[in-house]
This record gives C-alpha cells, sequence and structure tokens, in this order.
C-alpha cells in the first residue's frame, strides 16, 4: 500500500486529471501527468478496467504490482506531480514485473517527471 500522501482518493481528482492532462502512450499503459500548482509529494492513481481483464482478482494483481514500482521508484520521481495509470488489454497473465516496470519507466522518461 503506498503511503496516504502518495495517493490519489477521490473521484472528483481523478476526473480533473483527465480533464486537464494528454495521455502518454506506450504500448499497454497510458499515463496522464498533472503539474500541481504546489510541491507536494507526487500521488498517483491506477486504472484497470474490465476490458482488459474480466476477473477482479487480476485486475487487482496488476494495482498491486504496480503499487510496488511506484514505492521504488517514489525516491527517484520529482514532487508537485499526480500521475493516473491506465493499463489497456495487452499484458498477459501472469503479468510480468520487469516488463511493466519497463513500460512505466518509459512513460515517465517520456513526460520528463524522473529526476
Amino acid at each position: 500500500m503506498l503511503n496516504k500522501i502518495n495517493r490519489i482518493r477521490k473521484d472528483r481528482e481523478y476526473s480533473q486529471i483527465f480533464r486537464r492532462s494528454k495521455p502518454i502512450n506506450t504500448g499497454n499503459m497510458a499515463v496522464r501527468i498533472l503539474k500541481s500548482p504546489d510541491e507536494t509529494a507526487a500521488r498517483f492513481g491506477f486504472v484497470v478496467s474490465n476490458k482488459v481483464e474480466k476477473r477482479a482478482t487480476r485486475r487487482n494483481l496488476l494495482r498491486r504490482k504496480m503499487r510496488a514500482i511506484v514505492r521504488d521508484l517514489i525516491p527517484s520521481i520529482r514532487s508537485g506531480y499526480s500521475i493516473v495509470v491506465v493499463f489497456r488489454s495487452g499484458y498477459l497473465y501472469p503479468y510480468d514485473y520487469n516488463q511493466i516496470k519497463t513500460d512505466f519507466e518509459q512513460c515517465l522518461r517520456l513526460a520528463n517527471v524522473l529526476k
């Protein structure tokens, strides 16, 4: 579980990020990044649709793996950003941690969010 200060929790925050940002796409993932006016800690949210996987246990597995990746990368991510990760259908079960991490890092480099 991510720390409370690193989580996006409210629906209106998600909708604000989706309205104000443009997606950065890699093959199986889209990342939406919104710069905050204040320098708060980087915050994250994860979206895994039923179109990606019908089984809730597998969708939750994707979220858990993504949270673990974010926990490892938080020290190298600039503060003041709200980041929503949207999974697309393309990852095959059992999900490869290294492939997900590579895609996420690629999105962050494209957005120039890594330190």
